[in-house]
């Protein structure tokens, strides 16, 4: 986000530069930072709505859907408060007119407009748009509101990007100074109302769905008459693309928005891909007491980029239910192993459960292992007052010379991350998987 802002700001400067003889003037620096937090705004968003897209070339460009959705959220939060500037300094220079601070400058006659006043409709829009988009970014933010109505108010999104090309559209400087940025403007406005196109028109993902129907569903309980998970493959009509540790969104046509869930285990000959999903939410409860064999389903991806990392020793922390994309990893390492010789030296596989009844995978894990002896399973129970920390997993794996993979609370990931980097471990070598979509 940083470098996109670097270069927006370079292809302003330019115009800036044209005035600097005038720029002792309030009114042409009011105009410029107009020009410039407008385009920060539309650029913001313009690529916010092309990585809502999930257009696998963008994805692999930014390492991860997961990291997608992070970089679209602050994108979101850089364009609500790039406008809030854009519409503060709009409304200065009247206010500071008002209270005879400045005197409103002379700008002669002005000239007739015969027909429809496009300037004064992109004007309006602009304004109308913007208050609708500060609230709109507020519904989007609020934890409170369900993931169903968070993925409708969402399609707001794309008719707020075409207001916003409209509005820019008809109130462009037109010189020298302004051509570099005129350019990124153009090209931003043509990549942002074909995704607001897309997304109106539901086309978001569709080239990554496969229909398929649920075959076996297999529920878990940490408690008596209580089920805590359910477990189901899914037979597929047809092949999807699937990388190990791969997460995929489900619709299951039953009026909510797709889910994102990890993948269990894809076997690609019978095309039977499985999953697993523990009660954490309004959904998720759902899915879990209600789900059955024979429903229809369509599954979208695979997607993100959390596979294994090339360094021979490595650290894995599966946190509850975050086990299961490691879970799809043992399985793809056991069936490259069958066929070539793995360069892996260790890995330390910590299991992290609130009780052992809620250790769910172990023995699938243990079964799984046996044909992967360089995997070690620790399973770290909090009820028996084990918890852990970067000096317990430094200490298990006898070495600060690792790679550590993390899928779990985020919370308990960025602990994990912080005392590895105190210990003189580097971030860049902690690889998480940021499951938050939205």
């Amino acid at each position: 986000m940083f470098r996109f802002t670097a270069i927006l700001t370079l292809l302003w400067l330019p115009s800036l530069l044209m005035n600097w003889d005038k720029l002792d003037n309030f009114f042409i620096w009011r105009h410029q930072l107009t020009i410039y937090t407008g385009l920060l705004g539309l650029g913001y968003m313009g690529l916010a709505v092309l990585l809502a897209m999930r257009f696998r070339w963008v994805e692999e460009k930014v390492k991860g859907l997961d990291k997608s959705y992070k970089l679209h959220k602050h994108l979101g939060i850089g364009a609500a408060i790039s406008l809030f500037f854009h519409w503060l300094i709009i409304k200065s220079g009247q206010w500071l007119v008002d209270a005879g601070i400045l005197e409103r400058p002379t700008r002669g006659q002005q000239p007739v407009i015969e027909g429809i006043n496009w300037h004064a409709i992109a004007e309006q829009v602009g304004d109308i748009s913007f208050k609708i988009f500060l609230i709109f970014s507020i519904i989007s933010l609020v934890q409170a509101i369900s993931y169903r109505r968070f993925k409708f108010t969402h399609k707001i999104g794309g008719l707020l990007m075409i207001a916003g090309v409209f509005h820019t559209a008809f109130l462009l400087d037109w010189n020298i100074g302004t051509i570099p940025m005129n350019i990124a403007i153009a090209a931003i406005s043509v990549v942002g109302i074909w995704c607001s196109w897309l997304s109106l028109s539901g086309r978001i993902g569709q080239k990554n769905q496969v229909d398929g129907k649920v075959k076996n569903v297999e529920a878990y309980s940490a408690q008596p008459d209580q089920k805590t998970a359910v477990r189901f493959s899914i037979h597929l009509k047809s092949d999807i693309s699937y990388k190990e540790g791969q997460f995929a969104y489900l619709n299951f046509h039953d009026g909510e928005a797709p889910h994102p869930f990890s993948v269990l285990n894809f076997d690609a000959e019978n095309r039977i891909i499985e999953f697993c999903v523990k009660d954490l939410g309004d959904y998720t409860h759902k899915l879990v007491n209600n789900l059955k064999v024979g429903q229809n389903v369509t599954v979208e991806g695979g997607y993100g980029a959390f596979q294994i990392p090339e360094f021979e020793k490595q650290a894995w922390v599966g946190a509850g239910i975050g086990i299961v994309p490691f879970i799809s990893r043992l399985y793809w390492l056991k069936q490259k192993n069958e066929k070539q010789q793995l360069k892996l030296e260790k890995i330390h596989l910590f299991y992290c459960v609130n009780s052992e009844k809620e250790a769910f995978f172990r023995n699938e894990i243990l079964s799984l292992l046996r044909k992967l002896d360089f995997i070690e399973l620790h399973l770290i129970t909090a009820e028996n007052g084990e918890l852990l920390d970067s000096e317990l997993i430094i200490k298990k794996v006898k070495s600060k010379d690792f790679d550590t993979c993390f899928c779990g609370p985020q919370q308990f990931g960025q602990m994990l991350k912080t005392g590895l980097d105190a210990a003189g471990i580097s971030e860049n070598r902690f690889h998480i998987e940021y499951f938050k979509m939205r």
